[in-house]
């Protein structure tokens, strides 16, 4: 059996093979995306494991309310009395049709102006290459066939189509009553959602060279209990109906070129023949992507993934159209993590419009001294669950001036709300966030989760961090300081009271949070409890610009989160010798959420880090030496899970399996700016780990 020889990306192949057996590859995943909030995802042998798995993800509302429209293709090809499958799927009890033994390899381009994946099969009696494009800034999908035949037998290949049409958090089931009208329209697929007119789906077939005869003969019919086998591990529903629509045949011999078309969510069939004739000119001038250089390594990869969380926002304020999404497949657009990877993403790449937009997209919706957490998938609402993203907040609006140079939008954008977040803070506002007689931020209650270890499932909270968190306050020291600085000249009471506030926190956090007998902070504070759990949120009273603690005690900390809780891929959420560390995150939503944050490894965090070991340990050769073999295990993640990009987190004990969203924004962001520092301090570029 011919398991997928090899696996070769393109524009960053460097022409090593990836090998594993069907278990593993299942476990490899592709992704592209629109500029929308919708993709396009699946795994290298082309056989659906999740939901959120398909051809074309569409958003209606962009980036959020997004639905599955195109499941997949079924193909098979025709030749000499058999029939040969190069589609691969499973069922309950089953794998079939099983077409990945004929696959030969697997190229994808996940950047660019058309970013595409590609199949190629052999077999005796013929070559197939079946190229799935995105367009992006529409939702369009363009599909290729390119078959080449040994013989001079005609063949035939079949496509047939499978339909989800749902919200792409759901499953559908074919036992409810038939929900989408379909029809076969001047050789177009049409089908539109009888419940939600607007949610549409048009397929388009266009003959191509080598080509005798080709049609579409619309034939809806439920294939059912396709199995989802990464949903199951996940403890999730895994089994789900689609239809197919019918089989689109095309008759050749020789060679034979095929082209198909999908559009999702537009307003009439006419609107969808124009987008599809578009999209068919567009794929006829767009030269064909070459296999890059072996040179494409390790950064090009990077900046590859980081444009894919930065999405536009559909708005009527041209100033706002720009967000990030926060992870795919399932996040939206979240304030927090917006921040923390706007340097990364944009900033260190000098893409300040945008930076500028994301920053004024959250901005505009500051309410009550905070900013929203994030934005509502259905309604657009804001929620404003979070005391750190609005500190974050002024950390970005900072770093963006800093590196753009940009004072008349602080000035007349980012300072007001910024403001708005410090009197909030000290007159007390939502979730009981306020300033103590300390000067230190106290948040919370029992029942809220209003960190960034925000795990809560069934009124569970299962990382309670009410009253005084270590990170939270060296944020707001941070915050002050920023403020107590640019707003000199500007608003100098402000100014002069916010650098008063940064006093007292100097004065006030060492005491309240250092823990003498452990020789490391505190993780949360509250009257006379104190939580001594090590884990990595005390790296912040290190890593940020201004100085909490003295250098014998930021040594420490570094210590105690080197020796604890640091790992090939980030810092663990919570020490392995701790009451209630859990090793894995497996198991079902409840058990997965209680592990999130109980020893869980954050990719995220390898970014402070290196900012506290390079103030801890200077800024010297050898320094930054062992901070790059330091991130080298995550630079070679590029090549597993979710190829080309980082995943959310990674089992907290050894091999430290991915885990959550296959691509993270602050993951990929986080590794881009440190690379960045890392070059800036010595002036060279980045060791190439073997993987790039």
């Amino acid at each position: 059996m011919n398991v997928l020889q090899t696996v070769n990306a393109c524009p960053q192949a460097d022409g090593a093979p990836l090998r594993g057996d069907l278990d593993a590859l299942l476990n490899r995943e592709w992704l592209l995306t629109d500029g929308r909030g919708g993709f396009a995802m699946g795994t290298v042998l082309g056989c659906p494991t999740r939901r959120y798995h398909g051809m074309m993800i569409a958003s209606r509302r962009p980036p959020l309310e997004r639905f599955l429209l195109l499941a997949g293709t079924l193909e098979r090809v025709a030749i000499q009395g058999r029939t040969v499958d190069l589609s691969t799927a499973q069922f309950a009890s089953v794998t079939h049709p099983t077409g990945y033994t004929g696959l030969k390899n697997f190229d994808y381009c996940p950047g660019g102006s058309a970013p595409w994946v590609q199949w190629t099969f052999t077999h005796p009696q013929f070559e197939a290459r079946k190229r799935l494009t995105l367009h992006p800034g529409s939702n369009v999908v363009h599909l290729r066939y390119e078959i080449t035949s040994s013989i001079p037998d005609e063949f035939e290949l079949e496509v047939l189509p499978l339909l989800a049409m749902r919200d792409f958090h759901g499953l559908q089931r074919g036992d409810a009553i038939e929900p989408w009208e379909m029809s076969d329209e001047a050789g177009g697929l049409w089908v539109r959602d009888r419940s939600q007119p607007d949610v549409t789906l048009a397929m388009f077939p266009q003959r191509g060279a080598g080509l005798e005869h080709a049609a579409l003969d619309v034939q809806p019919s439920w294939w059912r209990d396709f199995h989802y086998r990464a949903e199951v591990e996940r403890g999730e529903p895994g089994t789900e109906d689609l239809i197919c629509a019918g089989v689109f045949r095309a008759a050749g011999s020789r060679t034979m070129a095929v082209e198909l078309v999908g559009v999702g969510m537009a307003a009439s069939m006419d609107q969808a023949r124009s987008a599809a004739e578009r999209a068919f000119v567009r794929a006829g001038t767009t030269a064909q992507p070459r296999r890059s250089p072996r040179d494409r390594g390790i950064r090009q990869r990077l900046r590859e993934a980081a444009e894919q969380f930065v999405v536009r926002r559909q708005t009527v304020q041209p100033d706002q159209d720009v967000t990030i999404i926060a992870g795919y497949p399932w996040f939206g657009d979240w304030g927090r993590d917006a921040f923390i990877a706007l340097e990364g993403l944009l900033l260190a790449r000098g893409r300040f419009s945008e930076a500028r937009k994301v920053l004024a997209t959250f901005a505009g919706a500051e309410r009550h001294g905070l900013i929203p957490n994030r934005f509502d998938d259905y309604g657009g609402q804001c929620a404003y669950n979070s005391v750190d993203a609005s500190l974050w907040f002024i950390h970005a609006a900072d770093r963006y001036s800093s590196l753009s140079g940009d004072e008349q939008v602080w000035a007349a954008v980012l300072a007001k709300p910024c403001r708005n977040i410090v009197d909030g803070f000290v007159q007390g506002t939502l979730y009981d966030i306020r300033v103590d007689e300390r000067g230190l931020v106290s948040c919370g209650n029992a029942h809220t989760q209003i960190t960034w270890m925000d795990a809560l499932c069934d009124g569970v909270a299962f990382t309670p961090r009410h009253g005084c968190p270590v990170e939270v306050n060296a944020l707001w020291h941070h915050a002050l300081r920023i403020l107590g600085r640019r707003l000199i000249g500007v608003d100098d009471q402000t100014a002069r009271r916010c650098q008063r506030l940064a006093e007292q926190v100097t004065a006030e956090f060492a005491p309240a949070f250092w823990n003498e007998d452990g020789g490391y902070l505190y993780d949360c504070v509250r009257g006379d409890f104190k939580d001594a759990s090590i884990r990595p949120n005390q790296i912040f009273a290190v890593s940020l610009a201004e100085d909490l603690l003295s250098e014998e005690k930021q040594r420490a900390v570094l210590d105690t989160v080197t020796r604890h809780l640091l790992t090939p891929f980030g810092l663990r959420s919570l020490a392995a010798h701790e009451p209630g560390y859990c090793p894995r995150m497996v198991g079902t939503r409840f058990e997965r959420d209680r592990t999130y944050h109980n020893g869980t490894v954050w990719s995220w965090l390898i970014g402070p880090y290196v900012d506290a070991a390079l103030r801890v340990h200077g800024r010297t050769a050898e320094s930054v030496d062992h901070l790059r073999r330091t991130i080298a295990p995550l630079l070679g993640h590029l090549t597993e899970a979710g190829l080309g990009t980082i995943s959310e987190v990674f089992d907290g004990d050894a091999p430290h399996a991915p885990r959550g969203c296959i691509a993270q924004a602050w993951s990929v962001a986080e590794l881009l700016r440190i690379m960045t520092q890392l070059d800036s301090v010595s002036g060279a570029e980045c060791h190439a780990h073997p993987a790039g």
